[in-house]
């Protein structure tokens, strides 16, 4: 989802940066650079469980990307996906040629029970969050309940030109979900220019902490603004570097490499952060950062799992932290799986567009 899938010719350009790195590092090694280290391989993984309950066949969500959660206080989680098939999947792993595909929506889990949610009709599902202008569309980035609602960053994206991973972003809502219903109240366009797309949601006691991406020059660079607590759509402020300010463009990055999205988790001995290795293009590489407040310094990274799907032809992108399923202090975490060039494989094999879930040992990534 978003822009970690404009990715057409991956082969060509991996292939092209991976030699370039390993004479970087070479040289870097040779000079006494101190570049940071590579990251050290600790114990993930899969969940059965989690892969086997997201395998759907039919009756709704078949396959999509986005793959976040939250809680809902009342023993049900609820999923937002972005790009989503729906219907059925064929007995030998395919998908009809008529598969209806919508741009985003939500599944509801109530224990081992996922009942999908869209716009429209069974006949012509729409997307459940709709577009904001013509032309647009939503992907969903993070949640969290508020006084008694849901909300919902949303992400508005616009196609920039016929070419297939050619998407725009115009600009960031957030979404209000009545609770129990689940019904949209409304939709807030969330008045915040300066280039960072805000897509982690951490709670603490003291404010809201919100993380985004700018993508500077090919690099993927995080940012962090806070909201008053229990107010996302309150007054916000952002890290400038050195403190807080009111300004939206005084914000400054606090680490680069991330992925479009990725996680944010307060455990009992500081913050962790999982993403993609975005220091290296395409990465299949699920890495952990560790910090002790949320402007950082962010310390890391240390390597927790490589996707053993992910190849030249398949990227492994936008990992969560889905951490109301932490177990025996394991975090479940999830990431997505993509053709790079080729959309008619995901209907020649619908495992291919579906998420994978890994349990991640955090202590394995000692806190700073």
């Amino acid at each position: 989802m978003i822009q970690a899938r404009r990715v057409p010719g991956a082969r060509g350009l991996r292939s092209a940066w991976l030699p370039l790195l390993a004479v970087i590092f070479c040289l870097a090694a040779c000079a006494g650079l101190g570049l940071r280290a590579e990251p050290t391989a600790v114990s993930t993984a899969p969940d059965p469980c989690f892969n086997r309950l997201f395998t759907r066949t039919g009756g709704g969500w078949t396959g999509g990307d986005g793959t976040l959660s939250v809680p809902l206080g009342d023993g049900r989680t609820l999923w937002l996906f972005g790009d989503s098939f729906l219907g059925t999947v064929n007995p030998d792993g395919t998908r009809p040629e008529d598969t209806p595909l919508v741009r985003n929506c939500i599944v509801v889990q109530d224990g081992d029970v996922l009942t999908t949610r869209t716009a429209g009709s069974l006949s012509a599902p729409k997307a459940f969050f709709p577009p904001q202008a013509p032309g647009e569309w939503c992907w969903p980035a993070d949640a969290t309940v508020e006084n008694g609602r849901v909300r919902v960053i949303l992400h508005r994206f616009c196609q920039g030109s016929p070419l297939l991973w050619d998407w725009q972003w115009t600009g960031t809502a957030v979404a209000d979900l009545g609770l129990p219903e689940l019904e949209i109240e409304r939709i807030t366009p969330l008045a915040v220019s300066n280039g960072v797309m805000y897509a982690a949601i951490l709670e603490q006691a003291e404010a809201t902490y919100l993380f985004g991406v700018e993508e500077r020059n090919g690099v993927r660079l995080m940012h962090v603004a806070r909201a008053p607590p229990g107010d996302l759509l309150g007054t916000w402020t952002f890290f400038d570097g050195k403190g807080w300010s009111a300004d939206p463009v005084a914000t400054r990055p606090v680490l680069e490499g991330v992925s479009t999205q990725f996680g944010v988790v307060d455990l009992a001995d500081g913050l962790a952060l999982v993403t993609m290795d975005n220091r290296v293009p395409f990465s299949a590489d699920l890495v952990m950062y560790r910090a002790s407040a949320p402007q950082g310094p962010w310390h890391g990274p240390c390597r927790l799992y490589r996707a053993p799907e992910a190849g030249p032809a398949i990227v492994a992108y936008n990992p969560a932290i889905h951490p109301q399923f932490t177990a025996s202090g394991r975090l479940l975490v999830s990431y997505n799986l993509n053709h790079v060039s080729e959309p008619a494989a995901l209907y020649r094999n619908a495992a291919i567009y579906r998420p994978r879930f890994v349990r991640v040992n955090p202590a394995a990534c000692p806190a700073p």
